[in-house]
């Protein structure tokens, strides 16, 4: 069965034309613009105090969201843990830390985790972390950046072998504008790009979560998550390419260097490129990195989280060929390191991590990747 593949957005010329003529034509034909006008939006500047962990109480001067710890992967201990201290005074009970270790293969690899402070909350302290590098994040008090363009852009696959569990074959996709990426993060001081775009032919997708609680603004836990990667851990951008919130929306993560999210041009099965992430290492090339904001360490997604990410996988299968009932034999195109894998995979799969949380790992094969491949004909 030949399918028809596009991306409907206001960069979508730019895709096409690089395409050979017939291509253009059959695919112009096809398209459905489903974008929505484009507008000026605003999101505050994230704001971020750093200190170093000595297992003392640490106070901001400012109010602050979320703490998050960065440090080597050799480093990390078991017993890791945060508290916080209310405006009473009180400190409250001790929080397991669970770390992610990822990172671009051009950089050494960092291990990091995020807690979501209690309202209120006047200072915290971290155990079993000493030497990590701390940071208490503040979402909402930082200067009103603006942003033009669309809020959002649909990725689809138009054809009657894939379906959506809304029964279609299009998926919206919240835009680094919509959610409000700074955009200045991803460049140096002398305005060099920190991670240029890289693209590999499409192998295998991976499954990951943040491994912290979000809060009730989910596009300030995409701007958290941005700064943790960006700044904190040096990286420059976002490691993963799509992410999604509890309530099922899709974010566009890694920036693509040429207007379409994930991509370089129109993806076609077997032939498709995606930029280069950085969310499992080792095996970042040609492998999309689909992020649930959450800690499912012990709980599971809502169901509207996991419906989305089977939506998700759904179309990134059929745009790139990518088979979620087969195992494959995942070759790195820099080393040619071979490795065998699922094709649809979670990041603990690849590496050694409880990513993407034992609770929702437990049941990952039926919730997700077996609806997947049911979805596709």
């Amino acid at each position: 069965m030949r399918r028809r593949h596009f991306l409907a957005g206001a960069t979508t010329v730019t895709g096409l034309s690089a395409l050979a003529p017939a291509l253009l034509a059959s695919a112009s034909a096809s398209a459905r613009t489903t974008t929505e006008t484009s507008t000026t939006l605003t999101a505050p500047r994230v704001l971020a105090e750093e200190a170093r962990s000595t297992g003392t109480l640490v106070r901001p001067e400012r109010r602050f969201d979320l703490v998050s710890v960065t440090q080597a992967p050799t480093a990390v201990s078991e017993g890791a843990a945060v508290r916080f201290e209310t405006a009473e005074g009180d400190l409250s009970d001790w929080r397991e830390l669970h770390f992610h270790t990822a990172g671009p293969e051009h950089l050494a690899p960092t291990a990091s985790a995020m807690a979501r402070a209690p309202q209120g909350a006047t200072g915290y302290e971290v155990r079993g972390a000493d030497g990590a590098d701390l940071t208490a994040v503040n979402l909402h008090d930082g200067e009103e950046l603006r942003f033009g363009g669309q809020e959002r852009v649909s990725l689809s696959a138009e054809d009657d072998g894939v379906t959506t569990l809304t029964g279609g074959s299009t998926l919206r996709v919240r835009t680094r504008a919509g959610w409000g990426a700074d955009e200045s993060l991803r460049f140096g001081d002398e305005g060099e790009d920190l991670w240029p775009a890289q693209f590999h032919r499409v192998q295998a997708l991976t499954v990951h979560h943040t491994a912290m609680a979000t809060t009730d603004d989910h596009a300030a836990d995409m701007r958290a998550v941005y700064h943790l990667h960006a700044v904190q851990q040096g990286w420059g951008d976002v490691g993963y390419h799509l992410l999604v919130d509890p309530r099922g929306v899709v974010y566009e993560g890694r920036h693509s260097g040429g207007g379409l999210p994930i991509f370089r041009g129109v993806p076609l099965p077997g032939l498709a490129e995606s930029v280069t992430a950085g969310h499992a290492f080792g095996f970042n090339h040609g492998n999309i990195g689909v992020c649930l904001l959450g800690d499912f360490t012990d709980e599971l997604p809502t169901q509207a989280a996991q419906d989305s990410l089977v939506d998700v996988l759904r179309i990134l299968c059929a745009l790139t060929g990518v088979d979620p009932s087969e195992r494959i034999e995942y070759v790195h195109p820099d080393t040619g390191a071979a490795t065998e894998q699922e094709a649809v995979a979670r990041h603990r799969d690849w590496l050694q991590t409880e990513c993407p949380g034992n609770a929702f790992s437990e049941v990952f094969d039926t919730v997700i990747r077996q609806r997947v491949a049911r979805g596709l004909l």
